[in-house]
């Protein structure tokens, strides 16, 4: 099995039996590990106040330089509930999974809330890794700002998967400033540095595509990694 077939196998799809069982094995890893190393996820968290981009437990910066895979397949919905400024519950699956949808009206009741901004929330986000798979990522958001941002980003991706062309998206997370309500605040910005094929993108998670990049990179600018497509 391919690392990019492994990684997409171990997060939130399970289109089988087998990748069932590897999405079991995976959270469990992830459960007595607390989070990093091994198959784990790291999750990430973005601070529309600041714009900071962290993940796991340490909240450790997120390199806003470094070319991330998206997994084209990795994209989810669902509902997270707050209480306090913290998360209490959620529910999530697989935009390829709609029969495992949650609906509003059979969500539990966590209440009394204190807060307006307190209850349940929708939410999406998708996963992501960097070069060779050595660090995989996961990132949720149900601000408004930013479920427009994974959407703009969904709906991106499925174009070019109906116009034939490739879908899997190189990209950088980094933070954009925009005002609302006579406030500054950060939204996730999604900057694509390419879109690449699937074998491209199993290159990429199984670490083999940087002699392609060496090549490219004595006739293009650092910052970009292979020649654009259009």
């Amino acid at each position: 099995m391919s690392a990019l077939k492994k990684y997409a196998a171990s997060g939130a799809i399970a289109l089988s039996p087998e990748a069932q069982a590897a999405a079991m094995e995976a959270a469990a890893d992830a459960m007595r590990s607390g989070g990093g190393g091994g198959d784990a996820v790291e999750f990430v968290s973005f601070s529309g106040k600041s714009g900071d981009i962290t993940y796991g437990r340490d909240r450790a910066p997120l390199d806003e330089d470094q070319i991330y895979l998206l997994d084209s397949q990795s994209f989810v919905v669902g509902w997270v509930c707050w209480a306090n400024s913290s998360p209490i519950s959620r529910h999530e699956w697989s935009i390829f999974e709609p029969s495992n949808a949650v609906r509003a009206s059979d969500l539990e009741d966590h209440g009394p809330y204190r807060k307006s901004s307190d209850g349940w929330q929708s939410m999406s986000g998708f996963g992501f890794m960097s070069d060779g798979g050595e660090t995989k990522f996961k990132f949720t958001t149900n601000s408004k700002s930013g479920k427009n941002a994974v959407s703009d980003l969904l709906e991106e991706v499925a174009a070019r998967q109906r116009a034939g062309e490739p879908s899997y998206p190189l990209f950088r997370f980094t933070s954009e400033r925009f005002l609302a309500q006579g406030e500054w605040n950060y939204k996730p910005a999604f900057l694509i540095d390419d879109w690449v094929t699937e074998d491209e993108a199993e290159a990429f998670a199984a670490g083999e595509a940087e002699a392609e990049v060496e090549e490219v990179e004595e006739v293009q600018p650092a910052r970009t990694r292979r020649t654009a497509r259009k």
